[in-house]
């Protein structure tokens, strides 16, 4: 018996401690380090680093007003992008769940984008809105093609939503057509029999039976607008006029362009908290409405 149990726990030392190794190193200790590096004054290379406090707690909360425009980019932008892929994308599952034979090609159709290259996609984006949209306004005469799409601030934000959700969409549609495809059949079958017609169907028996799927898509979704960056950083670089900076494009700009390493981290730190905060919130509503159905 003594055997057996030392068995049992080489083997799950063998798988289990590797990860743990991994991820204490990978998030565990730079989290510890950046509560050690955001009460000093540090340039993030030199070895000389001047003890603050919360000195720049402070200075953030009352003299980095660029840091709560990125916040309220930041806020902006998950809620426009959370509610457009998660509606766009659960429509395109409900077509592409269907039993025919080009929803294979459809899927794969709409898959591409996500596993396509930042680079590759900036440069498809830049065609589209400079030559692509110059051509169509020749074609077609149309104002909203002549509109200097990248170069307004208020235009420039619909930008970025429209590039993330053009990314994106394949990867929540793949996950919401595994929950539609896990519905049963004889439940939908036994409403059409009673009666109830598509949108019915939909309200009260599709979307109530996978909404473990609808929580996980809120829950990515929400994580992707949060950590906003590559977008950010290779198609518009925060502008223009710093009205495209998401909050870790902000904190990168921080660290790596004005040498305030110990400030970034102390800006990492706040964003950190507000995350967590949000995602236990998002967590507990959607967590409650699976329970009720």
């Amino acid at each position: 018996m003594r055997q057996k149990k030392i068995k049992d726990f080489l083997t799950f030392a063998l798988f289990v401690f590797p990860t743990v190794i991994f991820v204490l190193f990978a998030t565990d200790i730079p989290f510890v380090m950046n509560l050690y590096y955001s009460v000093f004054d540090w340039n993030g290379v030199g070895r000389s680093m001047e003890f603050v406090g919360g000195s720049n707690f402070v200075k953030i909360f009352t003299q980095d007003p660029l840091f709560w425009d990125a916040v309220q980019f930041t806020l902006k932008f998950a809620v426009f992008f959370v509610v457009t892929v998660n509606i766009v994308s659960l429509t395109v599952a409900l077509v592409m769940a269907k039993e025919k034979k080009s929803s294979s090609i459809g899927r794969a159709f709409y898959y591409i984008p996500y596993i396509i290259s930042l680079t590759a996609i900036s440069l498809i984006w830049k065609f589209i809105f400079g030559p692509g949209f110059e051509a169509l306004y020749e074609i077609t005469g149309w104002e909203l093609f002549n509109w200097s799409w990248v170069g307004t601030p208020k235009l420039a934000f619909y930008v970025v939503v429209i590039m993330a959700v053009w990314q994106n969409l394949g990867f929540y549609m793949v996950n919401y057509i595994a929950g539609i495809v896990a519905v049963p059949r004889e439940l939908i079958e036994a409403a059409k029999i009673d009666g109830a017609n598509s949108p019915q169907t939909l309200v009260h028996i599709t979307l109530p039976l996978i909404m473990p799927s609808i929580s996980i898509c809120t829950l990515t979704s929400l994580t992707f607008a949060f950590k906003l960056f590559d977008i950010v950083m290779v198609f518009t670089k925060g502008g223009p006029a710093n009205s495209t900076v998401s909050v870790a494009y902000n904190i990168y700009m921080e660290a790596f362009t004005r040498n305030n390493y110990g400030l970034a981290t102390a800006k990492s730190l706040i964003f950190v908290i507000f995350c967590l905060i949000v995602t236990a919130v998002q967590l507990k509503v959607t967590k409650s409405r699976e329970v009720e159905q």
